[in-house]
């Protein structure tokens, strides 16, 4: 043995003599063969424990610097280590009272530690291969003898197992040695340890796993590769204890390193594409099968199937897959069968992310295309009936055992759950969305795709019954959100699905609140975008439409649900963009149900604000139907006393507010004083003021008035004034809705409140205002006279609404103060009048006519008067006044109440038959006439005709 002079120095740096490694070699043999004599049967008393330390100490020295000794050293180390592990487990199951050398262990594997690491990091190529062989092999070894004795069971996890090791100083010891050989020397030493751990088994999956933490990647493809190896040789049935002690290593390194264990198993079955044919990439997707189905881990499982529909989807790929099936049965699977079933239940196992990641590969698969063979679509077509056909069975026959929800890992993923199962969900802008609405979105634009979307639709009626009503308001929201064309109706189908079951769930488990109005009220939320709500819109009305054209079952559930987001609904209709959406889906509904105060006010409003707004539009046709769709919901709600009489008001009070009288017809300046109440009282408006610091004797003293008349004036908009044609339509659409409003109450109760609202609304006098008529030469009540004639100038609806309320008869008597006004202030005017003929005054004279016509239309005056609307015409002002006076006298001598008009059969009104009228009456009458003769003399016929009947 030679020994290079000065190659060696100490710790110090000093020289190391030949001498000097004589003698330590001298020393260790002497004491490591007393300390290993085997011939005494108490081998622990061959030395004392300073005598082993220094054996040890000098053994690390030797180790250093005297090559030839190195295995001896090696050998004697691991022979310490091993009897302070042995010691280490006695006392791990003794307790810790037997566990006395944890200093002196701690002691020798610092030294070992920091000396082989050195050593490796100096030299690699020399020490790498040389300690990670050393210290492998010495784990491997105690993890076998002691393998049930490190955590105390033979059940533990291998996190437990790893801990277990770890809390050992000298496992710890070599495995950090192990993870620095592995920095250094990837290749060699990560080949000891998969060499050591093919000799060892799973008991050292721990240190594989452990290294796996540092080397993820490295680790991760070294192991895949040894199992893929093991299982092709073994063709297709290697040892179990293989394939498991894979899944351990995965799942524990799953926690942290996911995406590299993701990597380097897409990497395995990508072997199959790389156009080889050997064993290993031929039994690639038969060991990736074998290995996601036998293990316990939601991770790994993930990791398996996540992203395979982009990894599988190009069609060469897929067709490559099917063209290998029938070599790897029977080689890895007894029959198709088998095949089939394993796929089936590695999809119903599948949950988290990559569930609708495996939907969409069997979904593409599964739909007609050129590129993909009839015999792969066919194949995939079989899985996917299966994965439905298994989760039915889960269903519908299991729940009989007692479980209201069966945990499928397939549907929670389909649901947006976690891999637990928990409702995770999957969050879109801070809101729930549900991972199958874009699968739904892709398979609509398949043309032909029936088979597919047959499936679809059952998978979803199964994640809605199977996982309960909480996943149905982000299903059925989501579902309503994708667009989808009109001729095609796989959504209608799939949403009826969703909607059926919903129904289905609410009938089992009879909850208060239906299901369904809640999954509605859900997708309905103001949150969500303009043209998302306007997508979901849509679709419920065709649904809607389809349902009540076929009377299908769902269209009662779905109806009595929208009814009761009546005020989500109401709310959506201001909106510009989706308000004509949400009115055509309130068109579909049968509102003459019964429904609550509160969803009778909002939707009233809602619908007479809409109305309003649709007279803005410049297309006829599209204000047309607008108006067309307010009236038919108007005439439905208005079958209810509270919601006539609410509508009528909004009606009436809009066409004389400023922003919408123009649209009537208004004068520019018109204003008319609306009784309306603000929303802060006087009383708030002095908590304010009490808030200041009062001085005696000034301005802060003074106790707060309110604000006078109106506030700061504001001048209105300008508004461009109307065409003649446009404002008649404006006025005849308004006065169809009030009919169709007033139809649906037979007794007239429509007519009797616009007449009251005209006299509110335009009479500044609440004195006065009842049924007789005093002497026209009374004129207490000439400035309320000019005010409401005045109104009506300005607002010619005014007349439009007098000449409906005066069709139902008995309904005029109501605004008989607003006719005696009319009346009186006409008689003023042509009694003051300088002109010669009344024509000469077109304003006036149609007013007068209006009046009369109004008069005689509601049989206020008997049949000798109806010829009055077409003689003034032709008089003068002082005949005007002569015809008007007797009018008053006559109308002041028959009072309008509603008691003279009897009730017909048909609905109408007719006044109740009185004595002949009295020739006083009409005297003065016929004198005009016969001194207009030849103008008028053919009403004189007429006139005496009505006398005598």
């Amino acid at each position: 043995m030679e020994v290079g002079p000065g190659g060696n120095v100490d710790a110090a740096g000093r020289g190391i003599s030949t001498t000097m490694l004589l003698t330590e070699l001298d020393r260790f043999l002497s004491l490591a063969l007393a300390a290993t004599d085997k011939r005494g049967h108490s081998r622990r008393d061959g030395i004392s424990e300073g005598d082993e330390q220094t054996t040890a100490e000098t053994a690390l020295f030797l180790l250093r610097n005297l090559p030839p000794a190195r295995p001896a050293a090696l050998a004697f180390l691991a022979h310490t280590l091993s009897r302070q592990v042995s010691s280490h487990m006695r006392g791990f199951s003794g307790g810790e009272g037997s566990r006395k050398q944890d200093t002196q262990e701690e002691g020798l594997s610092t030294q070992l530690e920091s000396l082989l690491s050195d050593l490796v990091e100096a030299t690699p190529a020399v020490w790498g291969p040389l300690v990670s062989q050393w210290a492998v092999e010495q784990l491997g070894r105690w993890s076998v003898e002691w393998a049930n004795t490190v955590v105390g069971r033979g059940d533990a996890t291998l996190e437990e197992v790893v801990a277990g090791w770890l809390s050992c100083g000298p496992a710890r010891t070599l495995a950090a040695l192990t993870v620095a050989c592995v920095a250094h020397d990837p290749d060699t030493a990560v080949a000891a340890l998969l060499d050591a751990s093919a000799a060892s088994g799973p008991a050292l999956d721990w240190l594989v796993a452990h290294v796996g933490c540092s080397f993820p990647a490295t680790v991760i493809s070294r192991v895949l590769s040894l199992g893929l190896r093991s299982f092709a040789s073994s063709h297709g049935r290697p040892p179990e204890h293989q394939l498991a002690s894979v899944n351990k290593i995965l799942s524990h390194l799953a926690d942290r390193h996911l995406t590299d264990i993701r990597r380097g198993l897409h990497g395995i079955l990508t072997l199959t594409f790389a156009g080889t044919s050997d064993s290993e990439a031929r039994a690639a997707v038969p060991f990736l099968l074998c290995l996601a189905v036998s293990s316990s881990s939601r991770a790994v499982l993930a990791a398996v199937t996540s992203g395979l529909d982009t990894l599988l989807m190009p069609s060469d790929r897929l067709a490559a897959l099917a063209n290998q099936v029938s070599w790897w049965v029977p080689r890895y699977f007894n029959s198709h069968g088998q095949l089939l079933e394993m796929v089936v239940h590695l999809v119903l196992d599948t949950g988290g992310s990559a569930a609708p990641s495996i939907l969409h590969l069997l979904l593409q698969g599964a739909s007609p295309t050129p590129k993909l063979p009839g015999s792969v679509t066919a194949a995939v077509k079989r899985i996917l009936k299966g994965v439905v056909g298994e989760i039915c069975i889960v269903t519908y026959m299991r729940r009989a055992s007692g479980a209201n929800r069966i945990h499928i890992p397939f549907l929670v993923g389909l649901r947006g759950g976690g891999l637990d199962g928990s409702d995770v969900g999957i969050a879109v802008g801070g809101r729930a969305v549900s991972p199958v609405a874009s699968l739904v979105e892709e398979m609509l634009s398949i043309p032909g795709n029936h088979t597919a979307m047959a499936q679809l639709k059952q998978l979803i009626t199964l994640v809605v019954v199977q996982q309960g009503p909480a996943t149905a308001t982000t299903t059925l929201g989501h579902l309503l959100q994708c667009p989808a064309k009109e001729k095609i109706s796989g959504h209608q189908q799939i949403l009826s699905a969703v909607i059926t079951a919903i129904m289905v769930h609410q009938i089992t488990q009879s909850t208060q609140v239906p299901p369904l109005s809640v999954a509605l009220s859900g997708a309905f939320q103001p949150n969500t975008g303009g043209p998302t709500l306007l997508l979901a819109l849509n679709n419920l009305e065709n649904l809607l439409c389809q349902g009540h054209k076929e009377r299908s079952h769902i269209y009662p559930a779905l109806t009595e649900a929208l009814l009761i987001n009546i005020s989500q609904l109401s709310e959506l209709i201001n909106n510009p963009i989706i308000g004509t959406a949400a009115v055509r889906v309130l068109c579909q509904l049968p509102i003459e149900k019964p429904i609550s105060v509160s969803h009778v006010l909002h939707l009233s409003h809602a619908i007479v604000f809409y109305f309003f707004s649709s007279l803005h539009e410049v297309s006829l046709s599209k204000k047309i139907s607008s108006i067309g769709r307010c009236q038919r919901i108007l005439a439905q709600l208005s079958r209810s006393s509270l919601a006539l009489n609410l509508i009528i008001r909004l009606l009436v009070e809009g066409v004389f507010r400023p922003e919408y009288s123009y649209l009537f017809g208004a004068q520019k300046q018109a204003t008319l004083e609306m009784k309306e109440v603000t929303s802060e009282k006087l009383i708030k408006a002095n908590r304010q003021f009490d808030s200041w610091v009062k001085v005696p004797l000034s301005h802060t003293s003074i106790f707060h008035m309110g604000i006078i008349g109106n506030g700061r004036y504001v001048p209105p908009r300008p508004t461009k004034p109307l065409a003649k044609d446009v404002v008649k339509l404006h006025i005849q659409l308004i006065l169809n809705t009030l009919s169709i409003c007033c139809a649906a109450q037979a007794n007239g109760e429509g007519a009797s409140t616009i007449a009251l609202l005209l006299v509110e609304l335009l009479s500044p006098d609440i004195m006065f205002n009842g049924f007789p008529w005093p002497e026209e030469y009374i004129k207490f009540t000439f400035e309320r006279d000019l005010a409401i004639k005045k109104a009506f100038d300005e607002y010619p609806i005014a007349w439009a609404l007098l000449e409906l309320v005066a069709a139902r008869r008995a309904a005029l008597s109501y605004c008989s103060v607003l006719v005696r006004a009319l009346t009186a202030a006409l008689i003023a005017y042509w009694n003051t009048s300088p002109l010669s003929v009344a024509q000469q005054a077109p304003e006036a004279l149609e007013a007068t006519q209006y009046l009369l016509e109004v008069m005689v239309t509601a049989q206020f005056l008997p049949g000798p008067f109806r010829v009055l609307p077409q003689m003034v015409d032709a008089l003068a002002p002082f005949e005007i006044v002569c015809i008007l006076q007797d009018v008053w006298v006559y109308m002041r001598d028959h009072t309008p109440s509603p008691d003279r008009w009897l009730e017909l059969p048909s609905g109408f009104h007719q006044r109740a038959p009185e004595p002949r009228l009295a020739p006083c009456y009409t005297e003065r009458i016929k004198r005009i006439i016969q001194s207009n003769v030849s103008t008028l003399g053919y009403l004189m016929s007429a006139m005496i005709s009505a006398e005598q009947d």
